[in-house]
C-alpha cells in the first residue's frame, strides 16, 4: 500500500517515527484524521491520535514515555485518556474498546495504523456527534477513494452495533456548524462547496433506497 507522508510536516514525521514504535509495544494504533490522510493524501494533518483497548494508568504511561527519551508534555489526564504534546505536536492517547472491522495496517517503522473500514466508521461517528469541517472532508475523501457511503454505513453499523442511521444521515446533511470553520489545508484540488454537494448527493441516494 502506498502511504502519503507528505501530509505531515517534517516535525510531525519525526514525532511519529519517535513515538510510534513505543506506543505500538503497548497495543496502540494510529487513527483519526491523520490516519485517514496518510491513507489517502487528500489534506494536511497535524495531531496524532492513538487508540488502544486498554489504558489503565495514563500518568504512568506518560512517565514511561519520558523514560524512553520521548519528551511527552502532559496536558490533560482522565480515566482512559491522556492528552499532551511531543516537541509541540499534539498527541492524544485514548482507551477504545469497539471491535475492529479489519486488521491493522503497518506504516514504515512498524507503526500500526487503522484500516479504511474502521476509519470510515469512526469518522461517521464523529459526524453524528457533531461533525467538524475536517470530518466532512475526510468522509468525502473516503467516499471518493475507498468505498461508497452505503458501504461506509454498513461498516458504521458493524463497528458500533447500531441499526438506525436516520440521525447520522441528517447529520451528514447538516453543515451550519462546519460552514463557520476553516477548511483544512487541502492537497486535493476541491472546494468546500463541492464537498458539501457531493455528500448531500450521496445521502439522497442512500435515503432513496433505504
Amino acid at each position: 500500500m502506498a502511504w502519503h507522508p507528505e501530509i505531515l510536516a517534517q516535525r510531525q514525521q519525526r514525532v511519529l517515527a519517535q513515538i510510534g514504535p513505543a506506543l505500538a509495544q503497548r497495543g496502540f494504533y494510529l487513527a483519526g484524521g491523520t490516519a485517514v490522510a496518510l491513507h489517502l493524501g487528500h489534506r494536511r494533518s497535524v495531531d496524532l491520535d492513538w487508540f488502544a483497548p486498554e489504558l489503565t494508568d495514563p500518568e504512568r504511561l506518560a512517565i514511561d514515555l519520558r523514560e524512553q527519551a520521548i519528551p511527552f508534555a502532559t496536558e490533560d489526564v482522565a480515566p482512559g485518556t491522556l492528552h499532551g504534546a511531543v516537541c509541540g505536536v499534539r498527541v492524544s492517547l485514548l482507551r477504545y474498546r469497539y471491535r475492529m472491522l479489519s486488521g491493522l495496517r503497518t506504516l514504515p517503522g512498524g507503526i500500526p495504523i487503522a484500516g479504511r473500514a474502521d476509519l470510515a466508521a469512526m469518522k461517521l461517528l464523529a459526524v453524528a456527534q457533531r461533525g467538524a469541517k475536517k470530518d466532512f472532508v475526510d468522509i468525502y475523501a473516503l467516499g471518493r477513494r475507498a468505498k461508497s457511503l452505503r458501504q461506509m454505513l454498513r461498516w458504521y453499523k458493524g463497528k458500533f452495533a447500531v441499526e438506525d442511521v436516520a440521525h447520522l444521515l441528517r447529520s451528514l446533511a447538516y453543515f451550519d456548524d462546519a460552514d463557520r470553520e476553516r477548511l483544512p489545508r487541502m492537497l486535493w484540488d476541491v472546494r468546500w462547496r463541492d464537498i458539501k454537494e457531493t455528500i448531500q448527493r450521496w445521502v439522497r441516494r442512500v435515503a432513496q433506497y433505504a
